[in-house]
């Protein structure tokens, strides 16, 4: 009886954001995951890639779809993934400042806004991109990245 109490205190959060429709581990359009962001507190990763990107390759195969990153983005973070050749991409693009694919730009909630609090450009190692995750983590403020 303890041990299925126990389990379902566990996993009742999961299934709450899952009945809500959140899902944390997937990838959203800006507008849905700006207001993610700003409805459970997370940092909002705004990613731009390009479909004829090599380095957008190199980092959706060795570095985005790393085991690591992939835990460390899901606990704190939401993402945006953007296409920067579509019409909302171009717009977005020019709006935060973004003109080269692979760009991250970061922001956390602040007062009903998003505050940009970092931003990267080009191809990285997992290693190194976890690092400036966990720096990304800092300057947002509470708990770190895990």
């Amino acid at each position: 009886m303890v041990r299925m109490f126990l389990i379902f205190v566990l996993v009742w959060p999961l299934l709450l954001a899952k009945a809500q429709g959140v899902d944390f581990d997937r990838w959203y359009p800006y507008i849905q995951a700006s207001q993610y962001a700003q409805s459970y507190g997370r940092i909002l990763m705004v990613y731009f890639w390009g479909e004829a990107c090599p380095y957008c390759d190199q980092m959706n195969t060795y570095v985005l779809s790393d085991e690591a990153v992939s835990r460390t983005l899901l606990r704190r973070f939401v993402v945006a993934s953007v296409d920067s050749h579509s019409t909302e991409g171009r717009a977005l693009s020019t709006q935060m400042r973004a003109f080269g694919t692979p760009s991250l730009v970061f922001f956390v909630p602040q007062g009903g806004t998003l505050k940009e609090v970092g931003r990267l450009f080009g191809s990285r190692t997992r290693a190194q991109f976890l690092k400036e995750l966990q720096q990304i983590c800092a300057k947002a403020g509470g708990e770190g990245c895990g």
